[in-house]
């Protein structure tokens, strides 16, 4: 018996409004589910700064109030202290923004089966329960972004990255693989489909990654939180050293308008997350089938057998989404 792929049924703009679709109607479960790791990575990342920016502005004054702080080991470990509750809520956000890429396909694949999106704690765990080799599947793909940024490989890095795209796809949804595993089974469901897949990429990157960041701008220009955010940049961007880089055209205004602008192209990028492992899920889903092909068997019927018809949408797949989380579906959103 050998296994061949389907092609995919749906095409790239189907894929994108049926994913879109999905988000929206579930956009209240998704931006919830998104805010800490998001807003989390900004507030642990103001506290870091900020306290780190009190401390060494009030330094003189902490002194003359408390001489223990004039030596430079107190010094120090006063302010690994000041930095550490930043620094625990930027790590647990950062972690749960890791582990969101794939249990948001778990979620997916859970509302294509029941209609629903619920139980985001269950949906974590499909993640977490292999958590070692999660790890190593980030740590191998931070390896090949790393030598991908490296000029010479440009080319040939945005060529494998477009096939290894549904790398926690496949982690999601099929075990039995080693961390490599996870990239070779990416590149053979891409392979014949690089142009389509590169095409739904372009128009998730450009939805995501422009359009909406754009729109989320005009908003802050509307309620004058540019203008707001931008003092209090500004205000810290003039405690840095830059003497040495203002001949660039470097500041502290300039340092400021780019701080925002990353700031809310990486809420948006945050939570417009869902909408692209939606995607990327409807696309996986799209290839990932097997059909199966055997010999042509002949067999005589048999005159007492009585063949039960099963529903057009039945199917039997070795993928599966747990029976536990289909049961929870059954339940209320405030029984789980």
């Amino acid at each position: 018996m050998s296994t061949s792929y389907k092609e995919g049924k749906k095409s790239v703009l189907t894929i994108f409004f049926e994913g879109l679709k999905i988000y929206c109607l579930n956009i209240h479960k998704f931006l919830l589910y998104m805010t800490f790791p998001v807003l989390g990575q900004i507030a642990g990342l103001f506290m870091i700064f900020g306290m780190t920016y009190w401390f060494s502005h009030n330094y003189q004054n902490l002194v003359v109030k408390y001489p223990v702080l004039n030596d430079m080991s107190t010094m120090l470990i006063t302010s690994i202290a000041l930095v550490i509750p930043g620094l625990i809520i930027f790590t647990k956000a950062f972690w749960d923004y890791l582990v969101a890429y794939g249990a948001l396909n778990s979620m997916t694949d859970g509302y294509l089966n029941t209609g629903r999106v619920y139980d985001f704690k269950a949906h974590n765990q499909v993640i977490t329960n292999k958590t070692f080799s999660y790890i190593i599947l980030w740590f191998l793909f931070g390896i090949f972004t790393f030598l991908a940024i490296i000029p010479v490989f440009w080319i040939l890095g945005f060529v494998f990255f477009i096939y290894f795209i549904l790398i926690f796809q496949v982690f999601t949804f099929e075990n039995g693989l080693s961390p490599v595993g996870y990239f070779r089974r990416s590149f053979e469901l891409i392979k014949g489909n690089f142009t389509k897949t590169f095409l739904l990429m372009l128009i998730l990157f450009i939805f995501t990654y422009y359009l909406l960041p754009a729109g989320l701008s005009v908003i802050f220009d509307y309620l004058n939180l540019t203008n707001v955010l931008s003092k209090i940049f500004e205000t810290w961007a003039f405690t840095l050293p830059l003497e040495t880089v203002e001949k660039f055209g470097i500041t502290p205004a300039i340092i400021a308008s780019n701080i925002i602008k990353q700031m809310v192209l990486f809420i948006i990028v945050g939570y417009s997350l869902p909408i692209r492992s939606i995607c990327w899920t409807l696309w996986y889903r799209n290839f990932a089938e097997p059909v199966e092909k055997s010999k042509k068997i002949v067999r005589k019927p048999k005159k007492s057998t009585k063949t039960k018809k099963l529903p057009e949408n039945f199917k039997i797949e070795k993928r599966g989404i747990d029976p536990e989380i289909i049961r929870r579906a059954r339940l209320e959103d405030d029984e789980y």
